[in-house]
């Protein structure tokens, strides 16, 4: 994938991860966006290579409250 189509993908990955990340957990977009940009998790999704963005935005966005609660492992693809 080149880098442009990989930017644009983890745009849209990102957007829905953070929609989830309000349904759960009840934060603001400003709030979810902060919290999931800064996370471990998110250096991993921004690297193609680690294939993360190949989860769904809900599974994301679970890891995500798996991290929150210190435990961050990833499933199978």
């Amino acid at each position: 994938m080149n880098e442009r189509s990989f930017e644009t993908l983890l745009y849209s990955i990102t957007a829905n991860v953070v929609q989830r990340l309000i349904e759960i957990n009840g934060w603001s977009e400003n709030e979810s966006m902060a919290r999931f940009t800064q996370s471990k998790l998110y250096s991993f999704l921004e690297k193609e290579e680690t294939k993360v963005w190949q989860y769904s935005s809900l599974m994301l966005a679970e890891l995500f409250n798996d991290e929150r609660s210190g435990r961050l492992v990833f499933p199978e693809v």
